[in-house]
């Protein structure tokens, strides 16, 4: 699945998002007047969710200021996850935060691995 078929699927569920790709700056990929969203497509299945930290924090940040919710919408080879990641911050969710090798980029060759502060998400708590 893309980016774009995800987004066309999220609205079905009348979230109203727009995308932003016009924008390549910018830290999310989708805004309604309600949300701002990550979106994700993963080619492989698990059972929780990786997210970054830096990227949670910056538009979750910026959700705040707007007085909006930040969503982590992700696409995988068995179903699409909705997680309400400002939802789950007031739950006092436990996402596990540790420092992990990650590739520097997804799809591009030569990729070197750096360290990153990574947690995860149950798919339990989708929503």
């Amino acid at each position: 699945m893309t980016q774009s078929e995800l987004l066309e699927l999220l609205n079905t569920k009348n979230l109203n998002l727009k995308g932003t790709e016009k924008d390549q700056y910018c830290r999310w990929d989708a805004e309604s007047d309600e949300y701002l969203a990550e979106l994700k497509c993963r080619r492989t299945h698990y059972d929780t969710q990786l997210i970054e930290y830096d990227k949670l924090r910056a538009v979750k940040e910026e959700a705040d200021k707007q007085g909006k919710d930040f969503l982590y919408c992700v696409s995988t080879p068995q179903d699409v996850y909705i997680f309400n990641v400002s939802k789950l911050y007031r739950d006092e969710y436990d996402f596990g935060w540790e420092e992990r090798g990650m590739p520097s980029n997804t799809d591009f060759t030569n990729t070197y691995h750096k360290q990153k502060k990574v947690g995860y998400i149950d798919v339990n708590y989708a929503i």
